[in-house]
């Protein structure tokens, strides 16, 4: 038989990855083509990856015909050394043709790699072009194959960095479930400034979960998204809320951030879980109708460090003792910002701010 071995982190699997793999196993008219996912890369050793077992089950949702998976790697745990996984791979298939499939990418550093010259001669390695700027002398000293294949745009990188699209509907399913990588897209996808106050209102958010005996893991992630798209201008806002059918023209500016980052949660990583979303689509305005979480993401935004305001650390004590009581005193001194700032406030707001504000002393 004719197998290929295809590594890397995975870490998600992307539609790029599957796309390579079809071409190399179309191309090469191969019987079997297996992703064998790394436990970590000897030049990746500071790069923090989702487990093993979980990157696995990511990439059994998307393989296609002739492809499988290998756990080798994930199970030897350690450093990976391509070395060891082809003498692995070269004892389980003695009678056939083995290949190694990688990415052009990996030619400047090959000659670097532990045993390359063994590995040249243990396996064909196959080249498949990333971009056209790389350079093509190791190609020849390792007797390499290099494809004329398309070059794709995908990349795990470009998912963390908000190219969601890069990524199968099953495995962003699996990504919100799990709530996998939201740290990292929040840092990739926000300015610093943004970033740093989204990861205060999370680590406070967690402080008055535990008080009010509510999921801290809810609570850390609802606070963390708040603003996700707080960032994008307002006519991006607009546009996604006509994209889903949400009937924008009635809202004001200041609340379109918390309805597109309710929406961005429940359609790019199917969160379905309406304590997260609804808390999120609340957090600026809030509404006449309020859960216990909808009321800490917006406390956690409201008096999370980086905040500064008069009363603010007395605040943040009594949301510890008596939640009820500081909510709506916070509430209040909202509402008093906001008239101070000449911000118009509607009826409905207003009827809002009445009604939660009944603490005000």
């Amino acid at each position: 038989m004719k197998i290929a071995i295809y590594g890397g982190a995975f870490n998600p699997v992307h539609k790029g990855h599957i796309k390579i793999a079809k071409y190399v196993i179309d191309n090469l008219e191969l019987d079997k083509l297996i992703f064998v996912p790394s436990f970590k890369g000897p030049f990746k050793k500071n790069i923090e990856l989702v487990s093993g077992e979980d990157r696995i089950k990511m990439l059994e949702l998307v393989i296609e015909d002739k492809m499988a998976i290998s756990p080798f790697e994930i199970n030897r745990k350690g450093v990976s050394y391509t070395i060891d996984t082809i003498k692995y791979f070269k004892n389980q298939y003695p009678e056939d043709e083995l290949f190694l499939v990688l990415g052009s990418d990996n030619l400047v550093k090959l000659n670097k790699w532990k045993n390359i010259d063994e590995i040249s001669k243990l396996v064909k390695i196959i080249i498949f072009k990333r971009n056209n700027n790389f350079s093509k002398i190791n190609v020849k000293k390792y007797n390499c194959t290099l494809l004329d294949n398309e070059i794709t745009e995908e990349s795990s990188t470009g998912f963390i960095s908000g190219e969601y699209k890069n990524v199968e509907s099953k495995v962003k399913h699996y990504i919100g479930k799990n709530k996998f990588y939201f740290d990292e897209i929040v840092k990739s996808t926000l300015s610093v400034e943004r970033y740093k106050h989204s990861l205060y209102a999370a680590k406070f958010g967690v402080d008055l979960a535990k008080h009010l005996k509510l999921d801290a893991k809810k609570a850390y992630y609802a606070c963390l998204m708040h603003d996700i798209t707080k960032e994008w201008d307002i006519d991006k806002q607009r546009s996604f809320l006509q994209h889903f059918l949400i009937d924008e023209e009635k809202m004001e500016n200041y609340e379109l951030h918390q309805e597109t980052g309710a929406i961005w949660l429940k359609k790019f990583f199917s969160i379905k879980d309406p304590e997260m979303t609804d808390a999120v689509a609340k957090h600026t305005t809030l509404s006449l109708n309020l859960t216990q979480m909808d009321k800490l993401v917006f406390m956690a935004d409201k008096l999370c460090l980086g905040r500064k305001w008069d009363g603010i650390q007395k605040m943040r004590k009594m949301c510890l003792t008596d939640f009820d009581q500081a909510f709506g005193l916070t509430v209040n001194k909202v509402h008093e910002f906001n008239k101070s700032k000449g911000i118009t406030i509607n009826e409905k707001q207003m009827e809002i701010y009445k009604k939660w504000s009944k603490f005000e002393g």
